[in-house]
Formats: C-alpha cells, structure tokens, sequence
C-alpha cells in the first residue's frame, strides 16, 4: 500500500465500509461521556473554559469532555471499564475533515472518538464514533439539533464511513422533552428516518445511559458507486448543564 492523499476515494463495502460499530463499544463510549459529564457537573470552575463571546457554552462542553476523555485514556484506570487505547485511539474536537465525495474538506465534527482498528490505514481518521453536540432546551427550536446536528449525517458530513453516530443534548432549562424530537423526526423528509416498530425514534429496551434511537437512510454513494447503506444516530439526552 502507498500513501494516498484523498482517502475517500478508496471507500468501497469490499473494504468494510461502511463500518460497523459493536453495541458494548457504544455503550462504553455512552458511560465515559455520562462519567465525564457528572465530574464537570461537580466542578464546573475547575473544569470548564471561561465564559466569554470567544467560547460559546456549547463548545466550553465540548472542550472538557474531549480533554477528560483523553486523560482516561492515558489512564483507564481513572475512567470506566473498556475505555482504554485497546479500543480507541484519540478523541479529537473541531478537527478538519472530509466530507464524502471530498467536496468540502474542512467540515468540523464537534467530537471524534477514534477507533483502535480501521479497515484500512489510510482511512483511521475517518473510523470512529462521530457526535454532534447541542444545547437544547424548549427556550431554542429543536430545529438546531436537527437541521445542524442530525442532518449532517444524512448527508454525509460526518460519519460516513460508519454505521452508527452520537448525538449529544447538553440540556439547559426549561427542559425539552425528547418526545419533541421524536415529532420532529417524523415530520422533517429531509432526515430520511426509517421507522421501526412505526416510531421515528426508539426510546424504550434500549441499555441504560442512551435515550434514543434512530435510523437515517443516505441517499448518497460512495465514489465507486457503493451504497452506504443507513446509519443509526444513538441520542445522548441526559446532559443537564451545570449552573455556571
């Protein structure tokens, strides 16, 4: 194998794509986010970035998620069984990437959590749990989450070479009930939702620490014409903001 400069020119499903992603793994990844949350929650001054027009709320979030993450990583002792290099390789926020057919290559997933093993070397950076993360609350249109979150993975912005994605809910009061997103989903087009059982988002049987679930058709292709098949986007809508 030789270097290549655009990876996704080598997607294909003979070369395992798109990837899978075992349920244990989500949910180890589900855990250490839900720890990592609880300790920022405990001490927000300690671990959160000032407040400040430079650092939106969303991103201060973000920021300490990804450092504690990376900690327990170099320490899995600290963190939550599974989570350790054995299984991921980095976490990443706001890095450059590719979207499918390379047309923009600067799109900016909120939170990358690399995956150990890849397919293909050249395609490590695009082999992971993919998350969007947004404030939400019923003072904001649920149309941010969607529109800017969920739809970027339809269209594949991010995660394309995945089949499954995180969406995180940083939760600010007054809260949403995620019932309000399962409206959403049934009635947006756009978000192609394959239903199951007849609803746009499983929220009940589903293992403890993920709220909801929902399949997305991709009605795009892969630069060899291969069909990315959909993608299950795991909702995260447990993330109550601290009170700084």
């Amino acid at each position: 194998m030789t270097a290549h400069g655009a990876p996704a020119k080598l997607v294909s499903n003979a070369g395992g794509f798109p990837h899978p992603v075992p349920l244990s793994v989500i949910l180890i990844v589900a855990r250490a986010l839900r720890k990592a949350w609880e300790i920022i929650c405990a001490d927000p001054e300690k671990h959160l970035a000032p407040a400040s027009s430079s650092n939106p709320e969303e991103d201060r979030y973000t920021d300490a998620l990804c450092e504690i993450l990376l900690w327990w990583l170099s320490r899995p002792e600290e963190g939550v069984e599974g989570f350790s290099r054995e299984v991921f390789e980095t976490v990443c926020r706001g890095e450059n990437l590719s979207n499918y057919d390379m047309k923009v290559i600067n799109k900016q997933p909120d939170l990358v959590i690399r995956l150990a093993k890849s397919p293909m070397d050249h395609l490590k950076r695009y082999v992971g749990l993919f998350a969007e993360t947004k404030i939400v609350s019923n003072d904001k249109a649920i149309g941010a989450y969607t529109g800017d979150g969920v739809a970027r993975f339809v269209r594949g912005d991010y995660g394309w070479g995945m089949q499954d994605g995180l969406m995180l809910a940083y939760q600010k009061q007054p809260h949403r009930d995620i019932g309000t997103l399962a409206k959403k989903l049934e009635e947006d087009g756009a978000l192609c939702v394959e239903a199951e059982d007849g609803s746009a988002l499983v929220t009940v049987g589903l293992p403890v620490g993920l709220c909801g679930k929902s399949t997305h058709r991709r009605n795009w292709t892969y630069q060899n014409g291969d069909a990315p098949g959909a993608i299950r986007l795991w909702h995260l809508w447990a993330l109550p903001c601290p009170e700084s």
